[in-house]
């Protein structure tokens, strides 16, 4: 494995994911809330910040957000002690962290510095959402095709969706009107996008731009509605990476508008606070990277780095994210 590649461990777990079988894990079971002292003391109102899982230390850690980026992120948490953590999102002062190793969806509050976590039945889950209702979406890669995991509040218990419009699938997303997307592949190589009406148990293959590459990220714009998908067309090979397309409803191949955003391998997306700029895992012949870039042109706004980041999402954040 390549070095510069391991701090992605969400595009890594889901392209080996996506080729292997997964197994599927005991009943939903709820573990006592544990207690977490807070190491770097947040304002009363929380954030706004960039997060990230440091896969290292298992600790949450965030940037202040600004213009430029920034570098040295701080822990807001002690330890969590997840497994390999894919995915994240946010509702409030709440993070829904996603890992692998063990299959879980963990809840951490920080304000109450509590930590509560619900086994994932259904499969090894490689990304999360969460719609304006606070049901949280976790993309699966179960022993065979794909499914979505769905867990409505306040009791959180998992609920499988079937997809069988893709052969596997990478990242979830929910919009307004709680419709599930799903990025992944189809039957052959070509990155693809799936839907799931909201009510239905039906998935449906989208018109979209279609390609050779790798899916990197998926996500709806709570302002607009628009959909937004991230790419990298060229393998990871230093190409035309992190290309991130716009589509404005009705979604369909015509009306995406693409940009090259990305710099040598990107994986995870994420939109900030009322869409004013979206965030972009990615590496840079180095250690990994989170770009900050307008939204939706796409502008330079700056880059965050150092530590020892994995997923990662806002605090605040528009729902859904």
């Amino acid at each position: 494995m390549s070095r510069t590649l391991r701090p992605f461990v969400g595009l890594l777990s889901a392209l080996i994911l996506a080729a292997c079988s997964a197994g599927s894990n005991a009943p939903t079971s709820v573990l006592p809330a544990q207690t977490a002292r807070i190491t770097a003391q947040p304002d009363s109102h929380i954030g706004p910040y960039l997060v990230t899982m440091n896969y290292r230390t298992g600790a949450l850690e965030v940037w202040p957000l600004r213009h430029g980026g920034g570098s040295h992120p701080k822990a807001i948490s002690a330890p969590l002690g997840p497994g390999l953590t894919v995915g994240l999102a946010s509702k409030d002062e709440v993070v829904a962290i996603v890992t692998q190793h063990p299959n879980e969806l963990a809840l951490y509050d920080i304000n109450n510095q509590t930590l509560r976590t619900i086994a994932d039945p259904f499969g090894s889950p490689t990304d999360v959402a969460i719609g304006k209702d606070g049901t949280i979406y976790v993309n699966n890669v179960p022993k065979t095709g794909t499914s979505i995991t769905l867990y409505a509040p306040p009791q959180h218990r998992p609920v499988e969706l079937k997809c069988g419009a893709l052969r596997s699938s990478n990242f979830v997303a929910v919009d307004n009107e709680n419709d599930i997307f799903i990025q992944g592949y189809g039957g052959g190589s070509s990155v693809v996008v799936a839907e799931i009406a909201a009510g239905s148990q039906t998935c449906t293959k989208l018109d979209l731009k279609q390609g050779g590459g790798y899916a990197a990220g998926i996500v709806v714009d709570p302002v607009t509605d628009d959909l937004v998908t991230l790419d990298d067309p060229d393998l990871c090979a230093g190409g035309a990476e992190g290309r991130m397309t716009v589509y404005p409803k009705p979604y369909n191949k015509a009306t995406g508008t693409s940009r090259v955003l990305g710099f040598e391998c990107s994986s995870g997306l994420r939109l900030g606070f009322r869409s004013k700029f979206v965030f972009i895992g990615d590496s840079n012949l180095g250690p990994g990277l989170i770009l900050q870039r307008t939204f939706p042109h796409g502008s330079d706004a700056g880059i965050y780095q150092g530590g020892n980041l994995s997923a990662f999402t806002t605090i605040p954040s528009s729902l859904p994210n």
